[in-house]
């Protein structure tokens, strides 16, 4: 169940049941397009009589949640991160965030279990009293496929050793860090012109921290960025570039860093939630503070000066680190223990 977009006909195709949702607006507060939500969703769990129900992000954990139950529908949350309600500092935002708050309280009441990506999110959670800890479950993100994405993808590519390449994969978010990758990349220039920086991701006009297009061509004319577009496929350009940077506010766990680490390349990334955790400071990739370009900079600064061997070295650890803590397949096993033990009437 989603949205209809571009991938609901591959899924139909790999024959999955698709079932579009049509009244899910992702950036709205407005309290009749959820109400609209929580009903449409009702109804298919009504119709549908389905057995489990896994929820993922914010509208669908909470609206989902309260139909799932309405309708006598077992359901598990997962909770892929916070939010802006949550995030960001205004008086819209602590209003907002309290009905929210309620609102999560109600549904996670009735949940089977609630699965974190990160342990600052649950903590968070638990904090605010939002779930009962009984019911919370920790999972090292949606984990990342570490045989499609590994070093054999990159077998025949071959790096300018003379020019170093920064990438940075996300859709096109101020929240991203986008903006302070820029800046950094504009003081990293004045001492090294010729090392290249890519963004990599689609823009999101959607989402309230969209980066309008017209500011990302402005830093293509001036010679600080290569604007790639988007993909579905990001393995060529990770083989292309040296090292992957996240510099994000905040994240459930950065998918794009994992898929790096899993091909053998070394990380740079902020020292926050769902971040942290995918970096081993100095072993393979560097954390900086959160908005803060200059450290950021100083970090790339650094990584170009590190001899190849290091950088090699930082590579390895890399993807040793993803298989070790985030292959996917230690995510799939822990949803199919929890569908098991919600029938079973285990606890995990």
């Amino acid at each position: 169940m989603s949205p209809e977009d571009e991938f609901s006909e591959k899924l139909k195709n790999d024959g999955f049941k698709f079932i579009p949702v049509g009244s899910l607006n992702r950036k709205g507060s407005n309290p009749v397009e959820d109400f609209n939500l929580f009903s449409e969703l009702y109804k298919i769990f009504k119709d549908g009589k389905p057995d489990l129900v896994l929820l993922y992000t914010i509208k669908i954990n909470v609206y989902g949640g309260m139909a799932a139950k309405l309708a006598g529908v077992k359901f598990v949350c997962t909770v892929t991160g916070l939010g802006w309600l949550f995030t960001e500092k205004s008086l819209k935002t602590v209003i907002g965030g309290l009905g929210y708050k309620i609102l999560y309280k109600i549904a996670f009441a009735f949940a089977e279990k609630v699965i974190f990506q990160n342990e600052d999110d649950r903590e968070f959670f638990l904090k605010n009293w939002l779930v009962d800890r009984g019911k919370t479950i920790l999972t090292p993100g949606v984990g990342v496929d570490t045989d499609r994405f590994s070093p054999k993808a990159c077998e025949g590519v071959e790096l300018n050793s003379q020019k170093t390449v920064f990438l940075l994969v996300a859709r096109m978010l101020w929240d991203k860090g986008i903006g302070e990758f820029v800046e950094a990349a504009k003081i990293v220039k004045e001492r090294y012109p010729f090392i290249e920086f890519c963004l990599l991701g689609p823009l999101d006009y959607e989402n309230r921290s969209a980066i309008p297009e017209n500011i990302i061509k402005g830093w293509e004319n001036e010679g600080v960025i290569k604007y790639l577009g988007k993909t579905t496929d990001v393995r060529p350009f990770i083989c292309q570039s040296d090292v992957v940077v996240l510099p994000s506010y905040r994240e459930a766990i950065g998918k794009s860093l994992l898929e790096a680490m899993a091909m053998g390349k070394p990380v740079i990334t902020t020292d926050t939630a769902g971040c942290k955790e995918t970096v081993d400071d100095g072993k393979n990739g560097f954390l900086v503070p959160v908005k803060d370009s200059k450290s950021l900079a100083d970090a790339m600064i650094k990584f170009i000066q590190f001899p190849s061997e290091e950088k090699r070295k930082m590579g390895e650890y890399s993807r040793e680190k993803a298989v070790r803590g985030f292959d996917e397949n230690i995510i799939i096993d822990l949803y199919n223990k929890v569908i098991k033990n919600t029938f079973d009437k285990k606890v995990v």
